[in-house]
């Protein structure tokens, strides 16, 4: 698991917050909605390594998004996954 330091977490609020003022309904769910779009975001900035990959899984990006995105194959995601076990 990847630990963000209280920085960072400052930038995500301060890019949510004005992202779930656009949207409508209840604040907590536009606010979660908005938190985690910026957190995948930071994620898919950051360069292509195993643990990226499993905490943009772990936050529910589909394998296809991250496969077009870093312009690999799903094999490649694979073999980056065994590549970590051994």
């Amino acid at each position: 698991m990847i630990f963000i330091n209280i920085d960072i977490t400052n930038s995500f609020m301060k890019e949510a917050v004005p992202l779930a003022r656009q949207m409508e309904g209840d604040w907590i769910a536009r606010m979660k909605i908005a938190l985690n779009s910026v957190i995948i975001n930071h994620y898919l900035n950051l360069p292509l390594t195993i643990e990226n990959v499993n905490e943009l899984l772990r936050k529910g990006v589909s394998y296809r998004r991250i496969c077009k995105h870093y312009g690999i194959g799903r094999k490649d995601i694979e073999k980056l996954r065994q590549s970590s076990i051994v």
